[in-house]
């Protein structure tokens, strides 16, 4: 249910010649959903416990995807040069580095962060705290998917139609694979790579590609689902998003289908925490909330327009 929070204020401070902008929401400590839309410059506070939604906060710019560091939200934007975090206790958004446009995706890994420039064709390592850009690498065209397994960084590059491994020190690449037309959508799966993607040009990808690093080949394909553009990693299963059929699928640990749901159009972003997973519907504006032990539906919560990248906040101590 959509609660509206009344009393919510937007003030912008002016502290030297640094700018900040303060989101005042009501926050009691607990477990917080973030939401970033696509279609407009908005960020959406939810109660994760109660489904309420606490805020709407305008952005100045539109946010292309979220991650947890260091206990702040980061923030980054394709339109952007600037990386921006949220300070959860002052509730104030802040400009804390440049970094260059493009960045469509963010990765956290044990503090060090890891940014896809889609858009400018590269990886950049940052560190949050003091801010840096660590180091950064050229890729094939279009880094969209990042994912993380035994000490590599891949990166999935639409355009580029490959998958490269990166040491996530230096990000010097270290191979490079082709596996599938227009990569989308990444997980590592004890020495394999599962790879989702649009396929070739005109024609509708349904299979998840099941890549044997260590045999350099395909090990197996499985039919999901219309245009498979997320792949999650579990404790004990996968979760592939169907963007084209609308639906969330998910894989045993032997990669054998044990669950299948529909969700509201496009979905095209996931994230796990908790035991639950969280489904964001581009098109159909709704976050579903699954129980990932019992794969059953929780609930569903109607959000603004074209909700995309989330962020879970823990109950704060």
């Amino acid at each position: 249910m959509k609660a509206w929070i009344f009393g919510l204020l937007l003030v912008v401070l002016i502290a030297g010649c640094s700018e900040k902008e303060l989101y005042v929401f009501p926050d009691d400590g607990g477990e917080l959903i973030f939401v970033a839309h696509l279609k407009e410059p908005l960020l959406t506070v939810i109660d994760a416990d109660s489904g309420d939604i606490l805020g709407e906060l305008e952005l100045p710019f539109v946010a292309s995807d979220l991650a947890l560091v260091d206990g702040r939200l980061i923030l980054a934007s394709v339109e952007e040069e600037q990386l921006y975090a949220f300070d959860f206790e002052t509730q104030a958004l802040d400009a804390i580095g440049e970094v260059g446009a493009g960045i469509s995706k963010l990765l956290a890994v044990d503090g060090d962060l890891y940014a896809a420039h889609a858009t400018e064709d590269r990886i950049s390592k940052l560190s949050v705290e003091p801010f840096a850009v660590e180091a950064t690498a050229e890729t094939d065209e279009h880094p969209q998917s990042l994912a993380y397994g035994d000490g590599t960084l891949f990166a999935a590059n639409v355009y580029g139609h490959s998958v490269q491994a990166l040491d996530p020190e230096t990000l010097d690449i270290t191979a490079s694979y082709r596996i599938i037309d227009r990569p989308n959508g990444l997980a590592y799966a004890g020495g394999n790579l599962l790879v989702g993607g649009h396929g070739p040009s005109g024609e509708l990808n349904r299979e998840l590609v099941n890549y044997s690093l260590a045999d350099g080949k395909v090990a197996e394909r499985i039919e999901v689902g219309l245009m498979p553009i997320e792949v999650l990693a579990g404790e004990d299963s996968f979760y592939v998003l169907n963007h084209g059929s609308h639906e969330v699928v998910e894989l045993s640990e032997d990669l054998t289908e044990k669950g299948r749901m529909p969700v509201a159009d496009n979905p095209y972003y996931g994230t796990l925490h908790g035991g639950r997973l969280y489904v964001s519907s581009l098109d159909g504006d709704t976050v579903t909330v699954i129980d990932t032990g019992r794969f059953e539906k929780l609930s569903e919560i109607p959000v603004a327009s074209g909700p995309h990248a989330m962020a879970i906040r823990e109950a704060q101590p």
